[in-house]
């Protein structure tokens, strides 16, 4: 805070009430940041890395105000998604690179399968968040510093083998979109062979 100066900059934007307001704010988050990632005044309490306190921070602001349904869009990552059901859910950039992360390419085989089952699992999750529709998208190619680089869908799209279930025969029975999506949460379900 001190490096970039935010307290003079709040006293310079709004009033000296609201200023000290918002600064309070801030000195009380930070508090509450050193408190926990320190383990608290609690010898048994465990230090917290700042990554899992910023997403129980996240956690906590999606579930505060869960009884007035805002019309309002929710962005989260799939780890804060865990344990939460929305309406619909967009996953966005479901391509390889993005979801699996492309990861470190000199990692031990066994470690890149490790991750690869990690961030299938996080499909999992994203996919069941899902309580009325779900929209997986990604590009055919994306703009990186000057050029347009090809993207591939993500392998756990190609797993999923929507394109089988699209070529149905005729006389098969419609699936209804709650159908759909369940058949497709018990595919991810399935255990994979080695």
């Amino acid at each position: 805070m001190k490096a970039i100066d935010y307290e003079a900059y709040l006293y310079a934007t709004f009033d000296d009430e609201q200023a000290q307001e918002k600064w309070q704010n801030v000195l009380d988050f930070t508090g509450w940041l050193k408190e926990k990632g320190n383990g608290g005044r609690d010898a048994d309490s465990p230090e917290k890395p700042l990554i899992e306190l910023t997403q129980m921070g996240a956690l906590m602001s999606m579930l505060e105000g869960r009884d007035q349904e805002p019309d309002a869009v929710r962005l989260s990552t799939l780890h804060a998604a865990k344990a939460l059901e929305f309406g619909h859910v967009f996953m966005v950039g479901v391509e390889e690179g993005i979801l699996p992360h492309r990861g470190d390419p000199d990692a031990p085989a066994e470690l890149h399968a490790q991750r690869i089952e990690e961030e299938r699992r996080l499909m999992y999750v994203g996919i069941t968040r899902a309580q009325r529709s779900l929209t997986l998208t990604w590009c055919k190619k994306r703009k990186r510093a000057r050029d347009s680089v090809p993207c591939e869908v993500s392998r756990f799209i190609k797993e999923m083998r929507l394109d089988e279930a699209d070529a149905l025969p005729a006389d098969h029975e419609i699936m209804t979109p709650q159908d759909r999506l369940a058949g497709l949460k018990a595919l991810l379900q399935k255990p994979r062979a080695a």
